[in-house]
């Protein structure tokens, strides 16, 4: 699953330089059993389709990569989740059409440490970033 990810990254240094994904922060800290929203947002045009509108935002956790979000042209994937993030994310959809991607994840575990990428592909051109969050302990 990876491979075709980073195939997306290079791809997204040939495409066209306007279209840009950032994230809102760079590194978030939160405790244990709590909640936190991460937030990307992407170059959008004001009467863009989302017809071929591609997000897929995953944890780069060692030797493997796990599913938060995943959209295919426009359409939702949601058995494409990591189980470990089964029913403690929610994306916030009345926002995409901005170009923000919001998701909410919940219940935090110390095993959600690490870095997060979104990916993000719409007919303006495909970009990426990339977030760390850590997770606390509780005390």
């Amino acid at each position: 699953m990876i491979s075709w990810i980073l195939l997306l990254l290079i791809l997204s240094s040939c495409l066209c330089a306007t279209f840009v994904v950032n994230v809102t922060q760079s590194s978030y800290e939160a405790e244990e059993n709590h909640s936190i929203t991460l937030e990307w947002t992407f170059t959008t045009r004001t009467q863009g389709s989302y017809r071929e509108l591609f997000i897929h935002c995953s944890l780069l956790a060692p030797h493997k990569e796990l599913v938060l979000y995943h959209v295919s042209e426009g359409v939702e994937f949601p058995d494409s989740q990591d189980e470990q993030f089964s029913g403690r994310v929610q994306i916030d959809k009345d926002v995409l059409r901005e170009g923000r991607i919001r998701l909410h994840v919940s219940r935090l575990r110390t095993e959600d440490s690490g870095l997060y990428l979104c990916v993000v592909k719409t007919e303006d051109g495909v970009g990426s970033e990339i977030c760390r969050l850590k997770v606390l302990g509780e005390i």
